[in-house]
């Protein structure tokens, strides 16, 4: 049995970025100031090791410690959710017992990569998973134009009505298979993954947003909410407008590391992101720096 509600859910989180020094070694009190940092900021919440903390390019081991580091800065303030998947499912259980033991609040898969695994093999996957670790609450991570794989109600209705399975990290576009799933299996928590979509994934349904510029730009995530719960459309556009600047600004020069030097431009340096990816070059890095000059305004 699993001891976490959907309504846990219902927040902003961060996903989190990792931080690194020149040698590309972690840098765990840059991650621990960050962390303090932006839960000051309006983070309710931070998804530790998934595609904007790197988490493929660490490694198991430090993975572990990137999630020990950010439970002991969020100090039970706010939760942790911690991204374990990975291509070999003995990993992922590894990665998820500890997660369990040090205190998340649920972990979050992609499924398989690289190999054309059959369906029926990815959900094995998540299954074994299950099995290994009975309480553990697991979200499954949709992120098709990475995996290759597109999870929607009818390919994942296996691991939805599982009840280990609380809910989904959505980040596609398709926000009509979103809401098909919600429809379908209304206990599970929709988590919205593209934050340039985080309106239109709140009117199909998601209660939450997991955001690569939630790192920078928390209060924004925040006013979309209010806009759209107190049902002034034309307010939540505006500062959705806000947050699709930023996006397709640091998109341009590389999100992740954008996101990196952007801390690093408020006073921690967070490196950048490990090879292959290569560093910002100066007109990148002036680009975050106007980005960052700008006011949080609705636009």
């Amino acid at each position: 049995m699993v001891n976490v509600k959907p309504e846990q859910f219902r927040r902003i989180w961060s996903a989190l970025i990792t931080p690194t020094r020149g040698d590309e070694s972690v840098n765990y009190e840059a991650l621990e100031e960050i962390v303090e940092r932006q839960i000051q900021d309006g983070a309710e919440g931070f998804y530790c090791c998934g595609s904007s903390g790197e988490g493929l390019l660490l490694t198991l081991e430090e993975r572990k410690k990137v999630l020990e580091h950010t439970l002991k800065a969020a100090d039970g303030r706010v939760p942790v959710i911690s991204h374990v998947g990975t291509i070999r499912t003995a990993d992922v259980i590894d990665l998820a017992q500890h997660a369990m033991s040090a205190g998340a609040l649920a972990v979050s898969m992609i499924p398989p990569y690289y190999y054309k695994f059959s369906m029926d093999e990815i959900m094995g996957y998540y299954e074994d998973v299950i099995r290994a670790i009975p309480n553990v609450p697991a979200i499954v991570y949709n992120i098709p134009q990475f995996t290759g794989v597109e999870f929607s109600k009818d390919n994942a209705g296996r691991l939805l009505a599982n009840e280990n399975i609380v809910g989904i990290k959505h980040t596609s576009t398709n926000l009509y298979s979103l809401e098909r799933m919600g429809q379908a299996f209304p206990g599970k928590a929709l988590i919205n993954g593209f934050d340039e979509q985080l309106l239109g994934a709140l009117s199909m349904g998601s209660c939450a947003t997991i955001g690569t510029t939630v790192n920078l730009f928390a209060p924004l995530f925040h006013k979309v909410r209010e806009a759209f719960d107190q049902g002034d459309m034309a307010l939540a556009y505006r500062w959705q407008h806000a947050i699709n600047l930023r996006v397709e600004a640091t998109v341009k020069v590389g999100i992740f590391n954008a996101m990196k030097y952007g801390w690093t431009v408020r006073g921690v340096d967070c490196g950048f992101c490990r090879a292959p990816f290569r560093p910002l070059d100066e007109t990148a890095k002036k680009a975050v720096e106007e980005l960052l000059k700008m006011p949080l305004e609705a636009v």
